[in-house]
């Protein structure tokens, strides 16, 4: 049932296995596995020592139709099924045979809330502290297995590290995000250059530069006309924000918000402007 594509090396070295699609709705992790398994099938990316498996559609139903599973979350039944009796049961069998047979498992997800790129350190030992640490997210967010003990559900990397394996689960940014794709993506280069699996560890991206072109002062009584995020962008007369007397305040051109101040005193700088550059 699982796509599983396997590449190898000339020489002995650590066995990796690289997870998307655990969910079938969480894009992040599908894109970024089927990008780098492109390149390692094409010959623009080549293993020095090792192998590593590449799955990126591990529940490929679900992909598919866009849905988080088909019968149950299969991130919450893995584990070995005698008489397996869902879908996801069944791929969490044939799962379990593969992460047994390797050495460390990177599991890539997504979310639905805007965020920015975070690692679930379950197992807080210095091997897999320094493995998260080179990944480049934002966090490492502790505290998960507490939260289920005395729970029969069971995570894909619980399951590793009950197999004595290395494991960390990624949640590379929000589902429809194209950046957090890209994240997925080095995550997994990084975790293959952590390894060895590669010559060398992929920086992590330049920083996009942006320009502040502007200061907006609340003057006085108004309100943004929606929640701002930093960097949101905005299209030349666009509005941004609008005075209690009707008044509009709109993007003299293409650009973004930066640091916008909802609560700001009158005098106070409300918003910034800025471009790319």
């Amino acid at each position: 049932m699982i796509d599983a594509r396997r590449f190898f090396s000339r020489g002995p070295g650590p066995r990796v296995l690289l997870l998307g699609g655990v969910h079938g709705e969480e894009k992040p992790g599908v894109l970024g596995l089927e990008r780098l398994a492109g390149q390692l099938q094409d010959g623009s990316l080549s293993l020095v020592r090792g192998q590593v498996t590449v799955i990126p559609r591990v529940n490929a139903e679900a992909v598919a139709r866009g849905l988080h599973f088909i019968d149950e979350n299969l991130n919450r039944v893995m584990r070995r099924h005698p008489a397996p009796a869902t879908h996801e049961q069944r791929l969490a069998d044939e799962l379990v045979a593969l992460m047994a047979a390797h050495d460390a498992v990177l599991d890539l997800h997504g979310t639905q809330a805007p965020t920015s790129p975070f690692v679930f350190l379950d197992d807080e030992s210095v091997p897999v502290r320094r493995w998260a640490d080179a990944l480049g997210a934002d966090r490492l967010l502790t505290g998960w297995p507490a939260l289920y003990a005395g729970s029969d559900a069971v995570t894909t990397t619980e399951c590793a590290q009950a197999l004595g394996k290395r494991a960390l689960t990624v949640e590379a940014g929000r589902n429809d995000d194209t950046a957090a794709a890209e994240f997925a993506f080095l995550a997994a280069m990084r975790t293959l250059g952590h390894f060895g699996l590669i010559t060398g560890k992929p920086r992590p991206p330049a920083p996009l530069p942006v320009r502040l072109t502007s200061v907006v002062r609340r003057e006085r009584d108004g309100a943004f006309v929606r929640p701002w995020k930093n960097f949101d962008p905005v299209k030349k007369g666009e509005p941004i924000a609008r005075y209690a007397d009707g008044v509009e305040l709109t993007a003299p051109e293409d650009g973004c918000v930066v640091m916008p101040y909802e609560a700001v005193e009158a005098g106070g700088e409300w918003y910034y402007l800025a471009v790319a550059g």
